[in-house]
């Protein structure tokens, strides 16, 4: 316990043995110092990190929106299911999806496969409309069996998807 005193009196006393011109030095070097090591200690990384979260924020308050209007659409196709059809409605349903969701003109054929299913072709579709038409089907009882895509370019798909009334 006695150590910390000790070591304060010791510095103390170097302190004291100093002259006045050397005592003025070493605080005026610590007066430079001190500014410079706050600022390359605290504030070069407080800077930096308000830095990255400025870059970043942003783009995760636009996912935040996308993902809750998202959201809303799921919510609202679930308030709309129906029963499902069969047969030629199956079919009519599914044209119907697809001009709903701005993609019919992509859909390049549609051919019953049996009484509950269907194929539908596809060429040059939005990733994203094609997710949204198959989660209107899926609220509908129609749900994807099979599906086949090739990447057609930036963020478009093309293939074939097989559609099961569940």
């Amino acid at each position: 316990m006695k150590t910390v005193p000790l070591v304060v009196s010791r510095i103390q006393s170097a302190w004291l043995a100093r002259s006045e011109k050397e005592r003025r030095v070493v605080l005026l070097a610590a007066l430079i110092a001190l500014p410079l090591f706050f600022y390359m200690l605290l504030w070069i990384p407080l800077a930096a990190r308000v830095a990255h979260w400025q870059h970043v924020l942003p783009k995760q308050r636009a996912t935040l929106s996308v993902m809750r209007h998202e959201a809303a659409l799921v919510h609202s196709l679930r308030a709309h299911v129906g029963h499902a059809p069969t047969g030629t409605a199956l079919l009519s349903l599914i044209q119907q999806q697809a001009q709903l969701r701005a993609i019919g003109g992509m859909l390049n054929e549609l051919s019953p496969r049996g009484s509950h299913k269907a194929e539908a072709v596809f060429s040059k579709v939005p990733f994203n409309g094609l997710v949204r038409f198959l989660a209107g089907l899926g609220a509908r009882g129609v749900e994807p069996a099979h599906v086949e895509l090739t990447p057609a370019g930036v963020g478009l798909v093309s293939g074939s998807v097989i559609l099961v009334v569940h």
